[in-house]
C-alpha cells in the first residue's frame, strides 16, 4: 500500500471512531430545582446535574464522634460528607472532613432525595435534544 492509501484508511477509521464516541444528544438548560426530603424522579428525556448540597448541620466538632451526611439516590444512601475524629494517641487528636466531589449527574428515571444531615440539594435540569 502507498502512504496516501494508509493515510486515507487511517483518517477514515479515526473519523468513524470519533463519531461512535460522540455524545448522544445536546443538553439544553431547562430549570433549576431544589430537592428536599420528598423523593423526586428525573423525567424522561432529561438529565439532572447536582450542583450543590446544603447541609442541615455543621460537621461534628473535634472529638464529637463520626458523622455521615447522605443523599438517597434510587433508594441507596450516598455519603456526601463524612467527618472522623479520634484520640490519636499521646496528646494527639486526629480529625478529618471528607466531601463528595460535585457535580453528580443523574440520568432519566433516577430518584433523588435528601438523607441524613442534608437539608436540600440544588439541581440543574437539562433537556436532551437529538
Amino acid at each position: 500500500m502507498t502512504r496516501l492509501t494508509l493515510f486515507s484508511l487511517s483518517a477514515f477509521f479515526l473519523l468513524a471512531w470519533s463519531n461512535l464516541m460522540s455524545a448522544q444528544g445536546t443538553l439544553q438548560f431547562n430549570r433549576v430545582l431544589m430537592v428536599g426530603n420528598v423523593e423526586q424522579t428525573v423525567p424522561a428525556g432529561k438529565v439532572w446535574k447536582v450542583e450543590s448540597i446544603m447541609y442541615s448541620s455543621a460537621p461534628t466538632p473535634i472529638m464529637g464522634g463520626n458523622q455521615n451526611d447522605q443523599l438517597l439516590i434510587d433508594g441507596s444512601a450516598l455519603t456526601v460528607r463524612a467527618t472522623r475524629s479520634s484520640n490519636g494517641g499521646y496528646n494527639a487528636v486526629t480529625y478529618g472532613v471528607w466531601e463528595q466531589k460535585l457535580p453528580i449527574w443523574l440520568p432519566a428515571a433516577s430518584r433523588l432525595q435528601t438523607g441524613a444531615n442534608v437539608q436540600s440539594v440544588s439541581v440543574i435540569e437539562f433537556n436532551i435534544l437529538p
